[in-house]
Formats: structure tokens, C-alpha cells, sequence
């Protein structure tokens, strides 16, 4: 494999190049190619060092001094991102990171109890890592706190940059048994830090919005709710269950119904999220979202996560070829609707849409590594706030509880944030110093936390190279017909996500 470049043909037998460290996607030719792998490999020598390690056909038959002029330049682009790696890791210069650019979201942990019990949930005994349900809730004083802690930093970013407004998410379990504390803790807000217009947003499985809460909620202007629906009713019900193995569709769309209906000004806040795994029939679900009117917008579709579970193993080959056929089969369709400009459904569009939007988008990443061995599209420990039920914080709700970085009785603790970082370099970032996709491979703290250490799972790095190679080739094939469709989708994600730059990541 070629260690510089990550080298990608077309169908028509065009050659591409991503250089994972200018991120520039080049089209080349297979000379090309060679002179600036062999620029690379002896560590930009002159260009007679160079072409003295070319074969003798190829300097007879090619023009050399053709090249010479771009090899100039990108020498000269090139170097600088190669001096741009990790700076010493102070408690100072996190300090300054996360009072300027940090603390993007306070997520309170309302409870670890559900109502529901959905087969793929981190909770469940499918992932080894993760805490299960308890009967662990929060407790108001130690929300207050948390919120405390986390605007006497927001202070100082405000004052850094006066347009952020802090962002409080309510998450679980399921967040809406603990109503009466949800209730309180936005008063507590609003009533306290009102001045800066908090925004509220909550996870739930949408069971429990009962007129009380919705009632509620229709008095606070920025308060937003994302509803977990899988497609339709057969769908839905094959993993989202209640405890007596019930279904739980009827439930939720019965209550999507009635905001619709009853409660119009809060319609427009709600959004659906949903999750597919390898019996997921694509065509089915992307119908019943298209076509079902009353649902509210459809914000994003993830698959079921597949790292340290055992949960895969409830399917079998059979289910796993059908399924990887129908979604290379939606994934061309995609590909083709984008290259004429035609709409897809929305579920197939969010399906396919991250992945590349990532890639076309992946200068975002390429400011962000100054505490890290390799670039990469992790976050740094304090761009958010997770607080669980027992006060302590943790980078995001996604990470499972063995990486703490403080807690609400000692604050945010830059110590822990050093070492997590430190332990983060030495266990996955110093494997991926040579990578060809390293920038853009989208793997953070998540998705590599184990039991007390970040572990790569085995196969990981080759079959995302391998999925990167794809994205890109589809990606330029997409932006030859037509060079606008991805810079229009990211103006539409900015304008239609109410926090987009504050509370989601663009990876998970």
C-alpha cells in the first residue's frame, strides 16, 4: 500500500490521489504518481535526487520538466502541515482552548432508568463496556451545580465570542421520567443565566410526551426534541420494545400525531432520529418516511453501533449479504440523484449523506490537532460537558464511564484531560501517524474506549481505508456532473440545524 497518498481509479481509469496531509484531492497520472511518491520518500531531495530513483524508460519517455512547477509548489504547501503536529500538553494551553473554543454543550445525564427496553441499547447486555440500567436519577442539586460549573466557563467564552449561546441537553435512559427535575432545571436556567438565550434540546424515545410536558415545553422558545423512530410499525417494534416485549410505535406516532395537531408551534422543534442494523428492509423505511406527512423531519440515520458488542451475532450471513446489497444498491441510486441534481428520500440522502459531506468538508478537521500525535477529527475533552447522575463529567454521552474528566464538587479536571489525551496519543493516535486517512477517518475517544484504555478492534483501520477509498472515489465522480451539490448541502444542514455549529458532531 502506498504509505503517502491514498490512491483511488475511476470507472474510466482516471487516477486520484488524497494526500492526508495537505488534504488536496488530486487527479494525476501514473507518473505523476511515482515522482511524487519517490518526492516524498526521499524527504523532498532535489529534483535530480528525485528522478535519479526513476526508471531510465520513464525519464527517456516523459517530459520531466512538465511536473516541475506543480512539485515546486506543493513542496512548498506540503512542509508546512508537516511541522504542524503535537505541542506540549499544559494544563494552561487546554485552559485557553476551552475558555475560547470549548464547552459547546452542557448534557445532563437525567436518569439511567427506561421504560423501554430497546434490543441495541448501549444499556442493554450487547455492550460490554457500557453501564446497564439502574435506578440512578439525578438530583437537582447536583444539575444546578453542573450548570453552574459550566456557565462560569461559558463567562469567559462569551466574552471570547458574544454570538455562542450555551446549549443544555437533556439526555438518559429515558430523560422524560425525570420530568419534575427537567422542569426544574430549565427554570433554574432561565431564571439565572436567561440573559445569554440558553437553548434546550432533549433525546427521548418519545413514550412519554405526555400535554403536561408538551404544555411545557410550547412556553420556551429554543427548546428541541429528537424522538428515536426507526421506520415503520415493523420496523420499529422488531428492536424498540417495551419491558412486556410489546411494541413501542403505536405509542410514539400516536403522540407525533398530536404535536402535529395539538401543539403546531412546537412541531417545527421536533426531529426524528433513526437507527438500522442488517435486517432493516431500506426500501420499506424510506418510503414510510417520505411518504407519512405527519412525521416530523427526519434529522439523522445512524447504524446500530458494531464495536465492542456482541451484537451482530443475532444475524447471520444470509441476513448480512441481503443487506449489504440492497444498501450498495440505494448507495448507487444516491450517487446517480446527486450527479443529476434530482432529490433523493430523505432517509437513503442521511444514509450516504455524512460520509461524504465529511470528506468534501474535511478542512473542518485539519485546525484542531495541536494536543495530538496525528491530525484527526476527535474532539479535545471540554468541547463538551457530559455530567451523569452521580456529578461526575465526562467528554459526551456517547463515551462510556471508565474516562472521567472531573466532577461537580472539583470542576472540570484539566489534569485528567492531559492524561486522557496522552493515553489517547500512545493507544490509537501513534498507529496512525503513517495512516493515508488519518484526517478524515472520523474515530474519536468513543469509538475506541474499552475497559480503562482505548483499544483499535481488530480489522477497524482496514475496512475504514477501504469504505474512505469508496467515499472519495463517489465523491469526485458526484462533483464532476455536478460541482456544486455538496457546498449546497452544507449550507442546507447550517441553515436548517437550529445549534449545528454548537451540539452535533458531523461523526458517529
Amino acid at each position: 500500500m502506498n504509505n503517502n497518498f491514498l490512491v483511488c481509479k475511476n470507472d474510466e481509469n482516471k487516477f486520484y490521489i488524497y494526500d492526508n496531509t495537505t488534504g488536496l484531492i488530486l487527479n494525476v497520472d501514473k507518473l505523476f504518481l511515482k515522482i511524487m511518491d519517490k518526492m516524498i520518500n526521499s524527504n523532498f531531495l532535489n529534483k535530480e535526487s528525485i528522478y535519479s530513483k526513476l526508471d531510465n524508460d520513464i525519464i527517456m519517455k516523459y517530459n520531466l520538466e512538465y511536473y516541475e512547477t506543480f512539485i515546486r509548489k506543493y513542496k512548498e504547501l506540503r512542509v508546512p502541515f508537516n511541522d504542524h503536529y503535537k505541542k506540549k500538553i499544559s494544563k494552561r494551553s487546554l485552559k485557553i482552548h476551552i475558555e475560547t473554543l470549548g464547552m459547546k454543550q452542557l448534557i445532563f445525564e437525567m436518569t439511567r432508568q427506561c421504560n423501554l427496553r430497546c434490543k441495541y441499547c448501549i444499556y442493554s447486555d450487547h455492550y460490554w463496556h457500557h453501564k446497564k440500567y439502574e435506578n440512578s436519577t439525578m438530583e437537582i442539586r447536583t444539575a444546578h451545580r453542573a450548570v453552574d460549573i459550566y456557565m462560569s466557563i461559558f463567562f469567559k467564552i462569551h466574552k471570547y465570542n458574544p454570538k455562542r449561546r450555551p446549549v443544555f441537553t437533556f439526555y438518559g435512559g429515558e430523560p422524560l421520567l425525570g420530568f419534575r427535575n427537567i422542569k426544574n432545571i430549565v427554570e433554574y436556567i432561565l431564571s439565572k443565566y436567561g440573559e445569554f438565550k440558553p437553548i434546550f434540546n432533549m433525546t427521548s424515545n418519545g413514550t412519554l410526551l405526555s400535554d403536561k410536558v408538551l404544555k411545557f415545553i410550547s412556553n420556551i422558545e429554543d427548546f428541541y426534541i429528537s424522538v428515536s423512530l426507526d421506520g415503520p410499525r415493523e420496523e420499529h417494534d422488531r428492536n424498540r420494545i417495551m419491558r412486556d416485549d410489546s411494541g413501542s410505535f403505536d405509542i410514539i406516532y400516536q403522540n407525533l400525531t398530536k404535536i402535529r395537531k395539538m401543539y403546531p408551534e412546537i412541531f417545527p422543534r421536533v426531529n426524528l432520529l433513526a437507527c438500522f442494523d442488517f435486517k432493516t428492509n431500506i426500501s420499506r423505511v424510506a418510503e414510510f418516511f417520505e411518504n407519512d406527512k405527519n412525521l416530523p423531519a427526519l434529522m439523522r440515520v445512524n447504524i446500530v453501533e458494531p464495536l465492542f458488542t456482541n451484537y451482530y451475532r443475532n444475524f447471520s450471513k444470509q441476513d448480512r449479504d441481503s443487506f449489504l446489497r440492497a444498501y450498495s444498491e440505494k448507495q448507487s441510486e444516491y450517487i446517480e440523484n446527486a450527479k443529476l441534481n434530482r432529490r433523493p428520500s430523505r432517509y437513503i440522502e442521511l444514509m450516504f449523506e455524512t460520509s461524504f459531506l465529511s470528506v468534501y468538508n474535511r478542512f473542518k478537521f485539519y485546525h484542531n490537532n495541536i494536543f495530538f500525535e496525528a491530525f484527526t477529527g476527535t474532539c479535545i475533552p471540554g468541547d463538551k460537558l457530559y455530567v451523569d447522575t452521580e456529578g461526575r463529567f465526562h467528554i459526551c454521552e456517547k463515551i462510556n464511564g471508565n474516562f472521567p474528566i472531573g466532577n461537580i464538587y472539583e470542576g472540570l479536571n484539566l489534569e485528567k484531560v492531559s492524561e486522557i489525551i496522552e493515553k489517547y496519543n500512545i493507544e490509537v493516535l501513534s498507529k496512525c501517524k503513517k495512516c493515508v486517512i488519518s484526517r478524515i477517518c472520523g474515530s474519536c475517544y468513543a469509538t475506541f474506549a474499552a475497559d480503562k484504555t482505548f483499544e483499535i478492534p481488530e480489522g477497524f483501520c482496514e475496512s475504514r481505508i477501504k469504505s474512505t477509498k469508496e467515499t472519495i472515489k463517489s465523491l469526485i465522480e458526484i462533483l464532476i456532473h455536478n460541482p456544486k451539490y455538496f457546498e449546497n448541502k452544507l449550507l442546507n444542514v447550517k441553515k436548517n440545524s437550529f445549534n449545528f455549529n454548537d451540539s452535533h458532531c458531523i461523526y458517529y
